[in-house]
Protein backbone atom coordinates (compact mmCIF):
# COMPACT_ATOMS: atom_id res chain seq x y z
CA UNK A 1 0.00 0.00 0.00
CA UNK A 2 1.30 3.41 -0.92
CA UNK A 3 1.80 5.75 2.00
CA UNK A 4 1.56 9.51 2.13
CA UNK A 5 2.71 11.85 4.82
CA UNK A 6 0.20 14.12 6.56
CA UNK A 7 0.36 16.78 9.23
CA UNK A 8 -2.01 16.33 12.13
CA UNK A 9 -2.74 18.88 14.84
CA UNK A 10 -4.07 17.47 18.11
CA UNK A 11 -4.91 18.98 21.48
CA UNK A 12 -2.04 18.46 23.94
CA UNK A 13 -4.08 16.10 26.14
CA UNK A 14 -5.02 13.90 23.20
CA UNK A 15 -1.45 13.77 21.94
CA UNK A 16 -0.28 12.81 25.43
CA UNK A 17 -2.87 10.01 25.58
CA UNK A 18 -1.79 8.77 22.13
CA UNK A 19 1.85 8.74 23.17
CA UNK A 20 1.07 6.85 26.39
CA UNK A 21 -1.00 4.23 24.58
CA UNK A 22 1.60 3.84 21.83
CA UNK A 23 4.36 3.43 24.41
CA UNK A 24 2.33 0.87 26.35
CA UNK A 25 1.81 -1.12 23.14
CA UNK A 26 5.48 -0.66 22.22
CA UNK A 27 4.59 0.97 18.94
CA UNK A 28 5.77 4.10 17.22
CA UNK A 29 3.23 6.88 17.38
CA UNK A 30 2.53 6.75 13.64
CA UNK A 31 2.07 2.95 13.74
CA UNK A 32 -0.31 3.28 16.66
CA UNK A 33 -2.32 5.99 14.90
CA UNK A 34 -2.52 3.87 11.74
CA UNK A 35 -3.96 1.02 13.82
CA UNK A 36 -6.43 3.30 15.58
CA UNK A 37 -7.64 4.90 12.35
CA UNK A 38 -7.89 1.52 10.59
CA UNK A 39 -9.87 0.13 13.54
CA UNK A 40 -12.18 3.16 13.60
CA UNK A 41 -12.90 2.91 9.87
CA UNK A 42 -13.61 -0.83 10.18
CA UNK A 43 -16.01 -0.19 13.08
CA UNK A 44 -17.82 2.56 11.15
CA UNK A 45 -18.16 0.25 8.14
CA UNK A 46 -19.46 -2.52 10.41
CA UNK A 47 -21.92 -0.14 12.06
CA UNK A 48 -23.22 0.95 8.64
CA UNK A 49 -23.57 -2.67 7.51
CA UNK A 50 -25.42 -3.63 10.71
CA UNK A 51 -27.79 -0.65 10.36
CA UNK A 52 -28.61 -1.72 6.80
CA UNK A 53 -29.22 -5.29 7.96
CA UNK A 54 -31.45 -4.09 10.81
CA UNK A 55 -33.48 -1.88 8.47
CA UNK A 56 -33.89 -4.79 6.06
CA UNK A 57 -34.90 -7.10 8.93
CA UNK A 58 -37.40 -4.60 10.35
CA UNK A 59 -38.90 -4.11 6.90
CA UNK A 60 -39.23 -7.85 6.33
CA UNK A 61 -40.64 -8.28 9.83
CA UNK A 62 -43.22 -5.55 9.32
CA UNK A 63 -44.29 -7.10 6.01
CA UNK A 64 -44.70 -10.48 7.72
CA UNK A 65 -46.65 -8.84 10.55
CA UNK A 66 -48.92 -7.15 8.04
CA UNK A 67 -49.64 -10.47 6.32
CA UNK A 68 -50.39 -12.14 9.66
CA UNK A 69 -52.70 -9.36 10.75
CA UNK A 70 -54.59 -9.52 7.43
CA UNK A 71 -54.99 -13.29 7.79
CA UNK A 72 -56.08 -12.90 11.41
CA UNK A 73 -58.56 -10.19 10.41
CA UNK A 74 -60.13 -12.49 7.81
CA UNK A 75 -60.39 -15.35 10.32
CA UNK A 76 -61.79 -12.98 12.92
CA UNK A 77 -64.45 -11.78 10.45
CA UNK A 78 -65.48 -15.38 9.74
CA UNK A 79 -65.78 -16.09 13.46
CA UNK A 80 -67.91 -12.99 14.03
CA UNK A 81 -70.17 -13.91 11.09
CA UNK A 82 -70.65 -17.37 12.59
CA UNK A 83 -71.37 -15.90 16.02
CA UNK A 84 -73.91 -13.43 14.63
CA UNK A 85 -75.60 -16.24 12.67
CA UNK A 86 -75.88 -18.20 15.91
CA UNK A 87 -77.62 -15.34 17.73
CA UNK A 88 -80.08 -14.54 14.91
Amino acid sequence: MREEKITLTLPAELLEAVEKKAKRKRKKRDEFLKEVITFYIAMEDRKTRIKKELIKGYKESSEASMLLSREFFEVEQEIFRDIFKYFK
